[in-house]
């Protein structure tokens, strides 16, 4: 290696060593910098007022819920309250700028931009006042003190931002509450369509504008989608006048969630191409976002269950199998290995291949409907499955798939429990067992008894 190489990699050492050695001492003094300028237990806070330039927010806490007192009456958003306690309860410093400071005014303290005081539990006046100055231009943070001492420090920026939000920040946003696995049906209007829904055994059933099993993640995505809804903006008291400007007499969607503990109402009306909720129990008009509507939007095609059976592979613990001469039962054991029951041959059954024919039969689904069928096909295939659902185990269901011959592309299949058929792809019948070595290691011939 030439000198000149050594001598260009000894100051690159050089300047990293500084470099490391610069960054070590300044994270000495600020670590000696750092500190609590409050420290308060949150839990014992229920009361909260904030003053901005402009604007005064106070905020109340019952029954570990928050809300807004003023400049109105209202529900408060949890996250935006509960930031507030964290970023000041306690309230930790990043640098003490002056221990006991007498010229507030260079600091933009003499006169607070922003006034944060807080109430123990059942005392009139603030235990605590919080006052925050003029923005540090090098990292934005800001001058910060109490109102009972002179000690300056400088807090991050995030914490003035969570102090600086708008009304509509510091509202609860959430338009509907409800738990989705509780709603038992559901109805809409949406664009002159009407739409029903029913849940029976844990399944979701379509009952207009035609019958048919439902798709369960069609039906969550709405479920999900209104739990969720929140509003863009507050516009105005609900009345006669503002329900015909947001076109919510005739709207372009009215639904209804029903459970056991009741129903939630919701229409939205479109103006110009925003759209606009009002919700039984609400006294205002929100806002809301587009994609809320576009949930409806889907025709009774996309809502049909296209799987001849809704069940999972892994979940069966009995087939009952007949195709003329092929007929057999098998049943998991509590090994959950497959035996056969019926008819009594020595035989190995094949996992595999059991597992196959389990998995073509759950995937299996339909390329068209036969709705109000007439004149049956004779079904020559017979499939009974009897299913343990994962989640409640013990809690047995039966299944009976009818398999017709193929015709041209398609086989009708039926599933007795509906009142429609289907006609699903040929290549299904492919899959279904013609003889015993199709769920078996080989061929054995019956039990006489002898070993």
């Amino acid at each position: 290696m030439s000198w000149k190489k050594i001598v260009i990699l000894a100051i690159v050492l050089l300047v990293l060593i500084t470099t490391i050695s610069i960054i070590n001492r300044k994270e000495i003094r600020k670590e000696g910098t750092e500190g609590v300028l409050l420290d308060f237990p949150a839990a014992k806070i229920d009361k909260i007022e904030l003053r901005q330039k402009d604007m005064k927010f106070v905020f109340a806490r019952r029954d570990s819920l928050w809300y807004l007192e003023e400049p109105l009456a209202a529900k408060a958003d949890k996250v935006a309250l509960e930031s507030i306690l964290e970023d000041f309860c306690p309230l930790k410093y990043d640098r003490l700028v002056e221990e006991n400071a007498r010229d507030l005014k260079s600091y933009g303290l003499d006169k607070p931009e922003i006034e944060l005081k807080i109430f123990a539990k059942g005392m009139a006046a603030p235990v605590h006042t919080i006052l925050l100055g003029m923005k540090n231009n090098l990292d934005s943070s800001s001058y910060a003190k109490l109102a009972s001492n002179g000690k300056v420090v400088l807090i991050a920026a995030y914490k003035r931002n969570n102090l600086e939000k708008n009304l509509l920040a510091f509202r609860d946003k959430k338009i509907l509450e409800f738990d989705n696995l509780a709603v038992t049906a559901l109805e809409y209007n949406y664009k002159n369509t009407v739409f029903s829904f029913s849940k029976k055994d844990n399944q979701w059933f379509m009952e207009k504008p035609i019958f048919s099993l439902a798709q369960e993640a069609k039906v969550s995505e709405i479920l999900s989608a209104a739990s969720r809804l929140e509003a863009k903006a507050f516009v105005g008291a609900a009345n006669t006048d503002s329900s015909r400007e947001f076109n919510l007499e005739k709207p372009l969607l009215a639904v209804e969630f029903k459970s056991a503990a009741g129903s939630k109402k919701v229409v939205v009306g479109k103006k110009a191409e925003r759209y606009y909720a009002l919700v039984d129990g609400f006294a205002e008009i929100f806002e809301i976002d587009k994609d809320f509507c576009e949930k409806f939007s889907l025709d009774s095609a996309a809502f049909r269950e296209k799987k001849i059976a809704s069940f999972y592979a892994f979940d069966v613990r009995e087939l009952q199998f007949k195709n003329g001469s092929c007929e057999f039962t098998i049943k998991k054991n509590s090994a959950y290995a497959w035996k056969l029951l019926k008819p009594p041959l020595e035989i190995k059954l094949n996992e595999e291949k059991i597992n196959q024919l389990l998995t073509a039969l759950a995937d299996c689904e339909a390329k068209e409907f036969v709705d109000n069928p007439k004149g049956a096909p004779e079904f020559v295939t017979t499939v009974k499955l009897q299913t343990e659902n994962s989640q409640t185990p013990g809690q047995l269901k039966n299944i009976e798939l009818n398999f017709a011959s193929a015709k041209a592309d398609t086989v009708s299949v039926r599933n007795p429990s509906l009142p429609y058929w289907f006609k699903v792809d040929k290549e299904i019948l492919g899959k279904l067992p013609k003889k015993f070595e199709d769920i078996s290691e080989v061929t054995q011939k019956k039990n006489t008894g002898e070993k």
